[in-house]
């Protein structure tokens, strides 16, 4: 029964072709000669080949002189013969050049050369002949032809400039701060250039761990060497990645949006999302959130050092409506009765100026107030002796601050049928002062990525979205103008 051969376009199956016996032959074990041969047939062992008992190559491919002739009459492969015959090969054959264009190039080459190393070896400065008619006519063909060509380039250049402010890129908008700050909140393109080089991903993004990469989980936790994924390598600059991402938080585009975009899959989208929401995650942890008591105070607002001059911050909790899960225990934990819908609840802290100076991470909507500053880590923070938390009524949490530190919220209203003028006046100041939270937390809502129920298939990275989008909040201008 005939075999097949693994030669590309070789898809005969027949024992004998034009009165001659067609043979099939096994890889060699020898490493050179195997690679040799793998490299003649241009196929790369791996998924989609591979080198078996089974897999043969005819004798099609094997020159006259690759075989050899016993004593006694039988024909066998030599032992160094490498495959050389195949499909492409005739082609490349048909390419050539006429041996008559060869000759001519190669007497002019000659004659080039003995003209050049005549005038090297003479004393005498070479006299200059006058070009002939010939060699005149020769120099204006090819003076036409390179202004064609650059005729050609400036016009494909031009073409490649149009196309450019055309399609949707980070550079077509690098120049129009209005559009840039659009699709990504920043007042100019030059605070994203920083961002960029202060996380830095490296000119082709070789810095960045892409989210399901080649890295297997297995070579994670051994001394094998991680294997290289087979596939296209990616063809988006680092800084239309993170022109993307920003657009995803931002104006809440669509993954499958922006896959028609930039003419690219959807999962190429997701991936680079996931991505870049990780990356800068873990790059903007780094960056100090928590200010001083010298920078709060060289910051802080007149009405605040008018009214409030201790406040260090001012904390409130914000919610997210989520979508709700199937499962009756898990939707009881995240049913918050405020929204009455399943919710992620988040603490943050923000300084007089208006800047987030803490933010936690998203917890499940039926959390109580005092519960999450418990929980989030707000107490670990640096507070000194005789700062002041401005907070709402719900925050009754002045047990749990060091001591020496004193909590600013409404009064509450006792056996009294109505508040004193002292409390009413304390509770206009409190709320005129307090509302800068609700601000502030309005910023990071105006990235539309929240005006949605977030679905359950982002719960692995809402946390790191809602962080990274409370970061760059900071990087925005301030809410609160300070004259100092």
């Amino acid at each position: 029964m005939p075999k097949n051969c693994c030669v590309s376009f070789c898809t005969k199956k027949v024992y004998v072709e034009r009165g001659a016996k067609i043979s099939y032959f096994r890889f060699p074990k020898d490493k050179k000669l195997f690679d040799n041969w793998i490299c003649a047939i241009r196929r790369d062992v791996g998924e989609a080949f591979q080198v078996n008992d089974n897999t043969r190559i005819c004798s099609r491919h094997f020159k006259q002189s690759d075989f050899t002739t016993s004593l006694t009459g039988i024909h066998a492969l030599a032992e160094q013969a490498v495959p050389s015959i195949f499909e492409w090969s005739k082609d490349a054959a048909k390419k050539r050049k006429s041996p008559i264009k060869r000759h001519t190039a190669s007497v002019v080459a000659a004659s080039k050369s003995k003209k050049i190393k005549s005038i090297l070896d003479s004393d005498e400065p070479e006299q200059t002949a006058e070009p002939s008619r010939s060699q005149e006519l020769e120099s204006d063909e090819e003076n036409n032809e390179l202004d064609v060509l650059k005729k050609r380039i400036e016009q494909l250049t031009g073409e490649c400039s149009v196309l450019e402010k055309r399609v949707f890129s980070f550079l077509r908008f690098s120049n129009n701060e209005k559009s840039f700050k659009y699709y990504t909140g920043f007042p100019s393109v030059k605070v994203f250039d920083a961002l960029f080089e202060f996380c830095n991903p490296g000119e082709n993004g070789q810095n960045i761990s892409y989210w399901n990469s080649s890295v297997t989980t297995e070579a994670l936790f051994s001394d094998l060497e991680p294997k290289t994924k087979q596939g296209r390598p990616r063809t988006l600059h680092p800084k239309d990645e993170l022109f993307i991402t920003l657009c995803r938080l931002r104006q809440g585009f669509g993954e499958e949006h922006l896959a028609h975009l930039y003419g690219v899959s959807q999962s190429t989208i997701s991936r680079i999302v996931i991505t870049w929401i990780n990356f800068l995650c873990l790059k903007l942890k780094d960056v100090p959130m928590w200010p001083s008591r010298e920078l709060v105070d060289q910051f802080m607002p007149q009405d605040f050092k008018e009214k409030f001059p201790s406040t260090r911050v001012i904390i409130d909790c914000t919610e997210i409506k989520c979508q709700m899960p199937s499962s009756l225990l898990l939707n009881s934990e995240l049913f918050s009765s405020y929204k009455n819908h399943a919710t992620l609840k988040c603490l943050v802290g923000i300084t007089p100026g208006g800047a987030f100076s803490f933010v936690s991470q998203l917890y499940t909507g039926l959390i109580s107030d005092r519960e999450i500053v418990t929980r989030s880590g707000f107490l670990d923070q640096t507070l000194d002796q005789g700062d002041s938390i401005m907070a709402d009524k719900g925050f009754t949490i002045e047990d749990l601050l060091p001591p020496g530190v004193h909590l600013n919220i409404p009064p509450f209203l006792s056996d009294q049928v109505q508040m004193s003028a002292e409390d009413v006046v304390k509770t206009q100041n409190i709320a005129s002062l307090r509302i800068h939270v609700e601000r502030t937390i309005n910023k990071v809502k105006n990235f539309r990525i929240w005006d949605g129920i977030v679905p359950l298939s982002l719960f692995g990275i809402v946390n790191q979205m809602w962080t990274v989008c409370a970061v760059l909040c900071n990087m925005q201008k301030p809410i609160i103008s300070v004259i100092n």
